[in-house]
C-alpha cells in the first residue's frame, strides 16, 4: 500500500493514541513529565506540550535526567509499568520529584480486561488468556524475556501504595489504550446500553469468540464492570485532590472538524455536560450546535438548555432515563402507551423544521416513484432516542422527549428516514422479551416504512459512514475489528470436539453423493449455502418450520415441512442445518428420531466443485496446448478475478479484460445483477442482465462470466467461492479505502488486488450522459 493510499486513514488514526489523556484537564503552563517505554509517542507528547513545558525521558534513563527535586506538576505515562522491569522503584522516583499538589497520570492494560476472555490475546505474550492466568505456563526464562507483562487493579493498587501513592483514582478505558473513546471513573457505571454506540477493537481480531458489546449491561448490573475494564487511566495524588470527570466520550474518529471529548463532570455547583473541541477547526461544531438546539426550542421542541464558554459547550446533567431505555420499559408496562409515545416522536421529528418539495437527485432516483413522504427543509438526523431524555412526569408525550447533542441536519431530508433510524436504534437486539411485545414491522407499518426500507437504511448506513469515517477508517478496522463470520466459527469450534467439530462443521459433504440432500432453514445461511454449492450438488428440498413457506420454493426447490423428514429412508437422507441459532432444530431432529446431520458454517472455508474444475482446466493436456499455441508463456496469476456490471459494453471494458489476460491464465468475470445495479447504483441498467453477461461470455479474453448474487457479489464471497490469485480493478478505486479494505484481505489470504488505469475517453457514465442528452434534445424537437 502507497503512502498516498493510506494517508487520509493515518491522518485520522495516527491521533488516535492521544485519546488516553486528551480528555484530562490539565492546567495550562504546567511542567511536565513524559515517560516512555523505547519509543515517545510523539503524537501524545505534542498534546503534552499544549499544556506546559514537556521533559521527555525514556524509563530507563529516568536517574540521569531527572533531579530528585519536586519540580513536576504531573507526570504522565502510558505503558510504562508493564514495560517497565522495575515498576515499583519507577513509582518511588516519580513520588520523590511530582509536586506536593501535582498528578501521576498512569495509562496502563489490565490483564482481566473483558476483551481477552473475549478470546483476544495478550500484547505482550500474543497468546490468548497468558495475563488471565497471571503468565503461570510461562517459563521463568520466558517471562525474563516477554517486553512487559499485564496487571490487575487489585495488583496495580498494591504497588501504587507501596511507593507512597495511597490516593488513587482509577477510570475505566474502552476499548483500548491506543484508541480511547469512552473513559468511566472509578464508580461510575454507563446508564445507556453500549451496544449500539460501542464498537469493540482487539489486538487480534480473528481470536475472538464472543460479541463484547452485548456483554457490558450484564457487568454492570453484576457490578463487574471496572474490574473487568479493558484498561486504566490512573490518576494518583499526593493531595487527595482529583479531577472532576466522572465519564468521558472521544471522538477524535470523527476527524479535525468533527473531533470533539464530552464529559460528564462533578463540579462545586452539582453535575454538568461540558464538550470540548479537540482541534480549532471544530469551533464551529461547537456554534453549529447551538445554533441546532435554538432552531428546535424555537420550533416548540423541548432541548437541554446550553451555552457557549470559550472553546467548550456547556449544558446542565438531566437526572432522566435515556429515552432509548424508558421506552423499553414503558412498552413491557404498556404497549399502547409506548406506541403514544412513539407517535409523539414522530410528530415531533415532523414539527422539527419547515417543509419543502426539493429533493436530491439520487434520492429521488432511489425512490424510483415510491413516495418518500414529507420532506424536512432541515432533517435532524440525530433525533433519535439514543440523543433524548425521557420526562415520563410530563402529561404531555410530546413533552417527554428532551432532545441534547444535535450537531448535523441534513438539507432536504425525509422526515421517514429520521424516524427510521429511531425505530432502528430501539431494536438494538439486546431485550429480547420488548423486541417480542412490539415486533419492529409494526412500527415499521404504523409510519409507511416498510415500502421505502431500502432507501432508509441506505440513509441512515450514508450518516453513520459519513459521520464516523467508516469508509475512510476501513483499512483500519480491517486489522482491528472482528468478522462475524470468523467470530461466529470460533465459538462454534470451542463446543465441540476436534473430532466432533470435523465431523458436523467441515464434512459437511461427507456421504452426500447419491443421496437426497436436504437443507434445513430457508433463511440467509441457506441462501448463501445456495450461492456456493447450488451448482455443485442437486439440492432434494429445504425444511423450514414456517408453515407459510410449504408448498413454495426456494429458487426452484421445494420448501417442505419437518414432518416429511420421515418420510425419506435414513440411508438416503442428508441433513444439513443451514440457520445460525442451531441448537432448537437439533433437538428437533433429535426428537424426530434424527441423529444424523451437519451444520453448514458460512465462515468455513468449504472445498467446492467450481474450484476444482477450474484447477482441472487449468492442468489439462488440451489447455496447456492451446496456451503453448498461442505463445502466452508464462503468467504472472494462474486465477484473476474481475467484478463489474459492464452496462453500454466499451473499448474500456475491452481493455481491461486484455490487460487482465496478459497476466492471468485464467480469467473469471463477476457481472452484478439487476438488482444489484438498482440497489447500489440507484439506477436502471441501460442494458438486462442477460445481454451483459452474453456480451461479457463471447469475450475472447473471458474464460468464465458468472452471476453475482445480490447479497454475495463482494470480493470476499467470490474469493471464498474461486481461490483467485488476483482480482483486476479500475484506477479509480486505487485510493478508496474500501477496495484497499478489500486489498489487504486478499493479501492476507495470498493473493492480491491489482488496479488498471480506464479508458479515458469512454465509461459507461459518460455514453449514458450522451444518450440521456440526445433523449432529451429530441423530446425538446417534438
Amino acid at each position: 500500500m502507497s503512502e498516498f493510499d493510506i494517508s487520509e486513514c493515518e491522518t485520522i488514526t495516527k491521533e488516535f493514541s492521544k485519546g488516553a489523556v486528551v480528555w484530562y484537564d490539565f492546567i495550562p503552563d504546567s511542567s511536565l513529565l513524559y515517560l516512555y517505554s523505547k519509543h515517545p509517542d510523539l503524537i501524545v507528547e505534542k498534546f503534552l506540550k499544549q499544556n506546559g513545558v514537556v521533559t521527555a525521558c525514556e524509563i530507563s534513563e529516568l536517574a540521569s535526567v531527572c533531579s530528585e527535586k519536586a519540580i513536576f506538576d504531573y507526570i504522565v505515562g502510558i505503558d510504562v509499568i508493564e514495560e517497565c522491569k522495575a515498576p515499583l522503584d519507577l513509582l518511588k522516583f516519580c513520588h520523590k520529584v511530582l509536586k506536593t499538589d501535582g498528578r501521576l497520570i498512569l495509562g496502563t492494560e489490565n490483564r482481566y480486561a473483558i476483551k481477552y476472555i473475549c478470546g483476544d490475546r495478550d500484547p505482550y505474550t500474543d497468546h490468548s488468556f497468558d495475563g488471565i492466568e497471571n503468565y503461570r505456563r510461562l517459563s521463568y526464562v520466558d517471562k525474563n524475556l516477554l517486553s512487559g507483562c499485564c496487571y490487575s487493579m487489585a495488583e496495580l493498587r498494591d504497588l501504587l501504595a507501596a511507593s507512597g501513592f495511597v490516593d488513587n483514582k482509577f477510570y475505566s478505558v474502552m476499548p483500548s489504550l491506543q484508541n480511547a473513546q469512552l473513559i468511566y471513573a472509578e464508580g461510575y457505571t454507563p446508564k445507556e446500553e453500549l451496544a449500539m454506540r460501542y464498537f469493540p477493537l482487539y489486538n487480534y481480531p480473528n481470536s475472538v469468540f464472543l460479541e463484547e458489546q452485548f456483554l457490558y449491561t450484564g457487568l454492570v448490573k453484576n457490578g463487574m464492570f471496572h474490574k473487568m475494564a479493558n484498561a486504566y487511566v490512573v490518576e494518583c495524588s499526593l493531595d487527595g485532590n482529583f479531577d472532576d470527570t466522572l465519564h468521558a466520550t472521544i471522538s477524535l474518529d470523527r476527524g479535525c472538524d468533527n473531533a470533539l471529548v464530552t464529559g460528564i463532570h462533578n463540579g462545586g455547583n452539582g453535575l454538568y455536560v461540558e464538550k470540548r473541541t479537540v482541534y480549532e477547526q471544530g469551533l464551529q461544531k461547537l456554534t453549529q450546535m447551538q445554533n441546532n438546539l435554538e432552531e428546535l426550542k424555537n420550533s416548540g421542541i423541548r432541548v437541554v438548555d446550553s451555552c457557549i464558554k470559550g472553546n467548550r459547550f456547556i449544558m446542565p446533567y438531566v437526572d432522566r432515563p435515556i429515552a432509548m431505555n424508558a421506552l423499553k420499559d414503558l412498552a413491557k408496562k404498556d404497549k399502547d402507551l409506548f406506541l403514544n409515545a412513539m407517535d409523539a416522536m414522530y410528530e415531533l421529528i415532523l414539527h422539527s423544521s419547515e417543509h419543502t418539495d426539493e429533493i436530491s437527485d439520487k434520492d429521488r432516483n432511489s425512490a424510483n416513484g415510491r413516495d418518500l413522504g414529507p420532506i424536512l427543509l432541515k432533517g435532524y438526523i440525530d433525533m433519535v432516542p439514543l440523543n433524548c431524555f425521557y420526562d415520563a412526569d410530563e402529561k404531555d408525550f410530546k413533552k417527554r422527549f428532551i432532545y441534547y447533542d444535535q450537531e448535523f441536519y441534513w438539507e432536504n431530508c425525509p422526515a421517514k428516514a429520521v424516524m427510521y433510524r429511531s425505530i432502528t436504534i430501539i431494536y438494538d437486539k439486546t431485550d429480547e422479551e420488548f423486541e417480542h411485545i412490539v415486533p419492529q414491522e409494526l412500527l415499521l407499518e404504523r409510519y409507511g416504512l416498510a415500502e421505502c426500507q431500502d432507501i432508509w437504511m441506505r440513509m441512515s448506513a450514508r450518516f453513520t459512514d459519513t459521520l464516523r469515517n467508516q469508509r475512510t477508517l476501513l483499512p483500519y478496522y480491517e486489522n482491528t475489528r472482528t468478522d462475524g463470520r470468523i467470530l461466529y466459527t470460533n465459538r462454534e469450534k470451542i463446543n465441540y470436539s476436534t473430532k466432533e467439530y470435523q465431523k458436523l462443521f467441515v464434512d459437511i459433504f461427507e456421504e452426500a453423493e447419491n443421496k437426497k440432500i436436504v437443507l434445513f432453514g430457508s433463511g440467509r445461511f441457506a441462501e448463501k449455502f445456495l450461492f456456493q454449492f447450488g451448482d455443485d450438488y442437486p439440492i432434494y428440498a429445504i425444511v423450514d418450520n414456517n408453515c407459510s413457506k410449504w408448498g413454495t420454493s426456494m429458487g426452484q426447490i421445494p420448501i417442505i415441512s419437518p414432518d416429511e423428514l420421515k418420510e425419506i429412508p435414513p440411508k438416503e437422507r442428508h441433513v444439513i442445518i443451514c440457520i445460525k441459532g442451531y441448537n432448537g432444530v437439533i433437538n428437533q431432529l433429535r426428537s424426530m428420531g434424527i441423529t444424523e446431520y451437519h451444520i453448514y458454517d458460512p465462515g468455513n472455508d468449504y472445498p467446492n466443485k467450481k474450484r476444482m474444475a477450474v484447477a482441472q482446466k487449468l492442468n489439462s493436456v488440451e489447455y496447456i496446448s492451446k496456451e503453448t499455441e498461442e505463445k502466452q508463456g508464462d503468467k504472472l496469476y494462474n486465477i484473476g478475478y474481475i467484478a463489474g456490471v459492464f452496462d453500454l459494453f466499451h473499448i474500456g471494458h475491452l481493455n481491461m479484460f486484455k490487460r487482465a489476460k496478459e497476466l492471468c491464465r485464467y480469467l473469471i468475470v463477476g457481472v452484478v445483477s439487476d438488482e444489484g445495479v438498482r440497489l447500489n447504483k440507484q439506477a436502471e441498467p441501460f442494458v438486462p442482465f442477460e445481454e451483459r453477461i452474453e456480451l461479457v461470455r463471447s469475450c475472447r479474453y473471458v474464460d468464465e462470466a458468472v452471476k453475482l448474487p445480490l447479497n454475495f457479489a463482494g470480493t470476499r464471497d467470490m474469493f471464498k467461492l474461486y481461490h483467485f490469485d488476483v482480482q483486476f480493478s479500475g484506477s479509480d478505486y486505487e485510493h478508496d479505502p474500501g477496495w484497499l479494505a478489500e486489498k489487504e484481505f486478499l493479501e492476507k489470504n495470498g493473493a492480491t488486488m491489482v488496479f488498471f488505469p480506464y479508458t479515458q475517453s469512454t465509461s459507461s457514465t459518460k455514453l449514458k450522459l450522451a444518450i440521456e442528452k440526445k433523449i432529451d434534445k429530441q423530446s425538446e424537437s417534438n
